[in-house]
């Protein structure tokens, strides 16, 4: 065991009977491959939230109310960027789906198709074999110890043979599959840490495309002249027109009174 790269998960051994030793063994590979399942999962259904985002607002941007026939003025030009940056958020965030699909989530699924994992899967098999014959190996010679001298010499012998052998088969293997066991392992742990990294600069990423976007409609918002909006109102409503001509007054002037009607009654 002093020449093992790995000596963590080999220094277990020691506390282990075969039988639990290999049981440990194979539930710690079916963890691996199934945590990496899960997480990929989850990405998967992260990723169709944001395709489905993506035609939400590619929907939101053929909806043109208020559009060119609208009278917007001087609002017409801020709008029309807020439209514009649906669309370029929608690229955004399809840009990100990809990224997750692409970086994150396939490069997970495919790790049970590696060779060390496809390799562990039967080295452990292996492994259980050999701590099978172990136990049985013992579990013999327990018997015939018990029977004391009632028990053949030769078949004490062959017993003693048999465990010996086993018992050195297991030394010799069992350190070393371990060993194989804590560097997939570590491998696993590193791919799952970058991936996820990934993932999470891919949001970032998203994150400030957004706000450049926002930020750059905004910047146009922010320039609406509540002056201009009123004397474009004016202007098109008045335009080039002269000024209206003023009608003279149809009233009698203030000196051509009617008589005092109580004059004639």
């Amino acid at each position: 065991m002093d020449d093992l790269a790995r000596a963590e998960y080999p220094a277990m051994l020691p506390h282990l009977q075969p039988n639990q030793a290999t049981q440990i063994l194979n539930d710690r590979i079916k963890r691996i491959g199934k945590v990496n399942t899960e997480i990929a999962d989850w990405l998967q259904e992260r990723r169709r939230v944001e395709e489905q985002y993506v035609l939400g607002l590619r929907k939101l941007a053929q909806f043109r109310v208020p559009n060119a026939q609208s009278e917007l003025g001087a609002f017409q030009t801020p709008w029309a960027r807020i439209l514009g940056a649906v669309e370029r958020i929608a690229q955004s965030h399809h840009q990100f789906a990809t990224g997750i699909e692409r970086d994150v989530e396939i490069p997970l699924r495919g790790f049970q198709q590696r060779n060390d994992v496809l390799n562990i899967n039967t080295i452990a098999t292996n492994l259980t074999n050999v701590g099978k014959e172990l136990e049985d190996a013992r579990d013999k010679a327990d018997k015939l110890n018990k029977k004391g001298g009632k028990a053949s010499s030769q078949k004490m012998d062959a017993a003693s043979v048999k465990l010996d052998s086993s018992q050195q088969e297991w030394d010799s293997q069992a350190p070393f599959v371990f060993e194989t066991l804590q560097a997939l392992d570590e491998s696993r742990v590193n791919q799952l840490r970058d991936a996820l990294t990934q993932y999470q600069t891919h949001e970032s990423d998203q994150a400030q495309r957004t706000q450049t976007i926002a930020g750059e409609t905004l910047a146009v918002t922010i320039e609406i002249e509540t002056e201009s909006e009123i004397r474009g109102f004016v202007q098109g409503a008045v335009g080039d027109r002269p000024m209206a001509p003023r009608r003279s007054s149809t009233r009698p002037p203030g000196n051509a009174r009617l008589g005092d009607p109580r004059k004639h009654i």
